[in-house]
Parts: structure tokens; sequence; C-alpha cells
């Protein structure tokens, strides 16, 4: 496993850090793909780590939102852009989060498709901070009523089976309803997996991403 540096740093508002290949500070010309974490929680480190030595992912830029400050993916990408030598294709930045982050991990692929090329989402609150049931979630009605969606994107979504997480499955059959109607095809554009056991809490999310993350790279 390769070494990798850290650094932190404050951008738009949000404390953020950086896991940097070892190379980055020596070869100024390679530009690596990006890992972008709403969810400091998940560890995100450790599964590119894993990844990357087991030949499935590359080495990557893997940033952290290391607060509970609400955060922009867009302005961050751009900070994060101008600091770090970031591939500029959107297939080679990649987004991650959990429980309300997942809907904002997702919302930034879907408005901004130049940007993110792919995102991993788990126990997605699509009911917002209102809680309101799956037919008022903000997103998913937004979803419903736009004319196109964007081509060339990959989203994973999951949820569990135990607590807050089992309410959430209504609102994952909705929205693959809506991707299909709109027509993303299972397991191409898309994939939504119910994580047997799976719980809304940042154990359970840290063993689930890593099956995300290895949908996303086609492994």
């Amino acid at each position: 496993m390769k070494e990798h540096m850290t650094e932190r740093f404050e951008f738009d508002g949000v404390n953020l850090r950086a896991e940097l290949p070892e190379a980055h500070a020596t070869d100024g010309a390679r530009r690596y793909p990006l890992l972008l974490a709403l969810t400091h929680s998940l560890d995100a480190k450790e599964w590119a780590d894993r990844l990357h030595a087991e030949g499935i992912l590359p080495e990557m830029i893997l940033v952290t939102a290391e607060g509970g400050e609400e955060a922009d993916p867009a302005k961050l990408l751009h900070g994060i852009a101008a600091r770090y030598r970031v591939l500029e294709s959107p297939a080679a930045r990649w987004i991650c989060g959990a429980g309300h982050d997942a809907v904002t991990a997702l919302r930034a692929v879907l408005d901004h498709p130049g940007l993110f090329g792919a995102a991993a989402c788990l126990s997605t609150s699509f009911e917002g901070t209102e809680g309101a049931p799956p037919i008022h979630s903000p997103i998913l009605r937004d979803l419903e009523g736009r004319q196109s969606i964007p081509e060339g994107i990959k989203i994973h979504l999951d949820y569990g089976t135990v607590g807050l997480d089992e309410c959430y499955e209504p609102y994952h059959r909705d929205l693959g309803a809506i991707l299909r109607a709109k027509g993303w095809k299972d397991d191409r554009e898309f994939r939504v997996t119910r994580a047997q056991g799976g719980s809304h809490d940042p154990a359970s999310w840290r063993k689930r991403l890593g099956p995300a993350l290895r949908w996303l790279a086609g492994r």
C-alpha cells in the first residue's frame, strides 16, 4: 500500500481533510481521480486503499468533509481542483455520502454532470429534514418533473433493513421507478441495493461503502 500525505484546510466554510498520493508532491504533471466524501464517518480512505491494493481503484485524491457544515459539492470541487491536480474528466470525479449527505451527493451528480460522474449514496434520507412521507420527498418530486436526466453517470444507492433504514425502502422503490421511466437501466446507470442487516449508523455505512465503490468501478 502506497503512502499518503494528509493535509487539512478550510474552503467555503467547510473543514476538509485531503489524503494525497505520495507522488502528488514530486510529480508535477500527473493528475489524479478524486473521491469526495461528504460524511466523515464513512472512513473512505480505508476502502480506497484496500481497493487500490486489489487493483480495482487507481490512486486517488481523497477529500473528506470533517465537520457537520452543509457543503456545496460544486463549490468544494472548484476549491479542491484549484489546490490539487485533479483529473478534469467528470468520470474521474466521484462523490459519496450517507443519510442527508447522500441526498447532497445524489443532487451533485444529477445537477452537475459536467463536474461529477459517479456517486455512492448510502441510507439516502429522501424525506429530508422535514420527515415527509415518500410521496412528498422534494428530490423525488423534482426528478419526476424533469424532462430529462443526465447520461453518462453512475449512481449506487442502498438501504438497510434495521431501524430507520427499514423505512427507506419505499423511497428507493419510487426512485428506481422514476429513473427507469426516464430511460435509465438497472445495473447500467444505477443500482439500488437492499443491505440485509444494514442500519442507519456509521459502522454499517463503512461496511457498505466498499461494495458501492466496487460497483462504480465496474468490478
